[in-house]
């Protein structure tokens, strides 16, 4: 009923994409806001294909990222599927494997989208290919060059404006972009969870539409997930410990402690006092440096009312369990399964989750359910045939996770916000962002 009004008023033949970068999760908050800002200006929208791999292209000012997104193209390199593995490959064919793409629409039904708004998608993110499909010209493009990744925002009232202390440095309104007769409107970086300052009731509301059908539903990926959260069963929890990259990789120690203490904290409700009694009990150190007031405690917690199978005895009958069950009646909560998705390489004996594994018998991680990640080895790349199962499991990892009764993420994670906004979807629980 919001949008019977929108099919008169589109501008089928005009325009509009923008340059991903960065990592899947980035990718994603840049592609919704690309999708209410293309909706909001009555605009098909050309969607740029998603980039999985080791190698991720960084942010940099946009005619930079022009330059990175021509020179990554797989163009006249389809011979380096055919190379045998016994054979040393051919220079142009040594990074061909480390990265790949594939469709938004093969990771996420947009259909109830696509009915809404007309959406076009790349098989590359090349503008030389969509320029001569479109048969376009310097002409037809109306570009917002941006030089730093928080240089514009966008907003959909014209009386309203940023404050002075927001980190975007420029407001640019909607109704201006509206007024372009530009085949192509051509935006950098989109990435950004407040990068759309929406104040319109009908934009809002699409907004959360398209967050809400933003769930992985790519039915390879979700049978084998499915099948993990009924081997740890319907009242596991999880956590999410992002610890490999960034500044994330050099507070390993911290971010554990932090994610520890959350989960006891606001899942299982020990007292700050018995969390802390508890890690020296275990570790024999003062490991949350309670003495000193240090601890860091943030929200990316899932709130659901803790039932009172997590306060009571629990362990798992599909699964064996790393070490012997806690038998100390005021630690038996400590048996419940706990699923740590991580991208810490060798979860099982890394040093830093040693806490972990001491505080819970039952923990497994996703290397635990090598089986049933067998089929998705068969996958393939619809735009350049590379296999797609190393760079899928960060993605079953963190719905695994979701499918939790409860959850508990890393502080300042993109990741773990995208996990927060699955389970939420999971279970149905509105406000996904």
């Amino acid at each position: 009923m919001l949008y019977n009004e929108t099919n008169e008023k589109w501008h089928v033949k005009r325009y509009m994409t923008y340059l991903p970068h960065s990592g899947f999760h980035n990718q994603r908050i840049a592609f919704e806001n690309a999708l209410v800002l293309a909706y909001a200006l009555r605009r098909t929208l050309i969607i740029p294909p998603i980039r999985l791999g080791n190698k991720p292209i960084r942010y940099v000012e946009y005619d930079t990222l022009v330059m990175h997104h021509e020179l990554s193209t797989k163009d006249g390199l389809q011979h380096c599927l055919q190379v045998p593995s016994a054979v040393s490959s051919p220079l142009e064919c040594l990074g061909y494997f480390t990265w790949t793409t594939v469709p938004w629409i093969w990771l996420v039904n947009l259909t109830m989208i696509s009915n809404v708004q007309p959406l076009l998608h790349l098989p590359s993110s090349s503008q030389h290919w969509f320029r001569q499909q479109f048969n376009l010209t310097d002409d037809d493009i109306e570009v917002l060059r941006d030089e730093t990744p928080y240089q514009f925002r966008f907003l959909d009232t014209d009386t309203d404006s940023s404050p002075p202390t927001d980190r975007y440095s420029q407001d640019v309104h909607i109704s201006d972009l509206a007024t372009s007769n530009a085949t192509l409107l051509q935006f950098g970086t989109l990435f950004g969870t407040s990068r759309l300052r929406l104040r319109d009731k009908v934009q809002l509301d699409y907004q959360r539409l398209i967050r809400e059908n933003m769930a992985i539903t790519n039915q390879d990926l979700t049978k084998v997930v499915r099948f993990i959260a009924l081997q740890l069963q319907d009242d596991f929890v999880s956590v999410h410990l992002r610890a490999g990259d960034g500044h994330f990789k050099h507070e390993v120690s911290a971010t554990v402690n932090n994610v520890w203490r959350k989960l006891l904290r606001d899942v299982m409700h020990f007292s700050d006092v018995t969390i802390c009694d508890f890690a020296r009990e275990v570790t024999g150190t003062d490991v949350l440096h309670c003495s000193t007031g240090q601890q860091r405690f943030g929200n990316c917690t899932a709130p659901l009312t803790t039932p009172k199978s997590l306060a009571s005895k629990r362990s798992i009958d599909t699964l064996q369990c790393r070490s012997t069950l806690h038998q100390n009646t005021a630690y038996t909560g400590f048996n419940m399964p706990l699923y740590v998705a991580t991208d810490l390489r060798d979860p099982e004996i890394h040093p830093d989750l040693e806490l972990f594994r001491i505080t819970f018998p039952c923990i497994f991680f996703l290397n635990d359910f090598l089986p049933a990640l067998q089929p998705l080895k068969a996958l393939r790349s619809p735009y350049d045939g590379v296999d797609l199962y190393p760079f899928l499991l960060p993605l079953v990892d963190g719905m695994v996770a979701s499918e939790a009764l409860r959850f508990v993420g890393t502080e300042g994670s993109t990741f773990s916000k995208f996990v927060m906004n699955l389970w939420k979807n999971d279970h149905e629980i509105p406000g996904s962002h």
